[in-house]
């Protein structure tokens, strides 16, 4: 896969962190205990790498439940579609967003049988983005636009579409309309907003998609992880190398 194609929405990051029990926060401080089947995903871009991780994770929980704290710009769509594809197979799942789940985290969240907001939290529109664009907008590659770009961008924006379809459906319920699925998707889509545009409980509620509040203790975990070594990436407690903080 061409991993500039992502899910994420522009923007700077601070710290790649991902699943683990226990999280060394500061230097000598006690470690940050966390149930096993709790993954904390504080990750601007959700890479393949991250996904390995998390997977791994889920693979050795103790039982059939799983909750993910995520605190993400967005990322790869192979790894965000593989943590979502595994949030699908648990019987129970919950995807709590303190702060904010955009892109890729959005698709991600959208699977879990749970979703759970902070106050502020938000999530956003999921459609691809290649080279800083987003698909849709690549042009034909004719007589005016040398674009060859044009059919990846067609084939990841319709992979995506059609997965997006089928988490909303699933969350929607079986009973819901086809106007109602269709409305949803035009907000998923961001079809009428920018890509990174904040998506909030109550539009979303307004949409029929159920979300819950958050604890305001997930928001603490997620300050102790971004406040615990800034301008360092972590999977598992161990820094990354420098060449992979962020995407080729």
């Amino acid at each position: 896969m061409n991993r500039a194609i992502t899910t994420s929405a522009i923007g700077a990051s601070v710290l790649l962190a991902a699943s683990g029990i226990a999280w060394w926060v500061r230097r000598g401080a006690p470690a940050l205990e966390l149930p096993p089947t709790v993954i904390p995903m504080v990750s601007p871009i959700i890479t393949v790498e991250v996904a390995e991780q998390v997977l791994s994770h889920m693979e050795h929980l103790p039982s059939d439940e799983v909750t993910l704290v995520l605190h993400t710009d967005g990322g790869e769509v192979t790894a965000c579609v593989l943590i979502a594809d595994a949030l699908r197979k648990f019987r129970q799942s919950t995807a709590i967003v303190p702060y904010m789940a955009l892109s890729g985290g959005t698709l991600i969240a959208l699977n879990a049988t749970r979703l759970q907001l902070g106050k502020n939290a938000a999530l956003s529109a999921v459609d691809p983005v290649i080279a800083g664009q987003r698909a849709r907008h690549i042009p034909k590659n004719d007589e005016k636009n040398a674009s060859p770009l044009h059919p990846l961008a067609q084939e990841y924006d319709s992979a995506v579409h059609d997965y997006l379809g089928e988490s909303l459906r699933a969350r929607l319920g079986a009973g819901a309309s086809t106007a109602a699925l269709e409305r949803a998707m035009s907000v998923f889509m961001g079809l009428k907003a920018p890509h990174s545009w904040p998506i909030h409980a109550a539009q979303m509620h307004g949409l029929g998609i159920p979300v819950e509040p958050a604890d305001v203790q997930w928001s603490r975990v997620v300050d102790e992880l971004r406040r615990a070594r800034p301008r360092q990436y972590f999977v598992l407690g161990a820094q990354l190398p420098e060449s992979r903080r962020a995407l080729p």
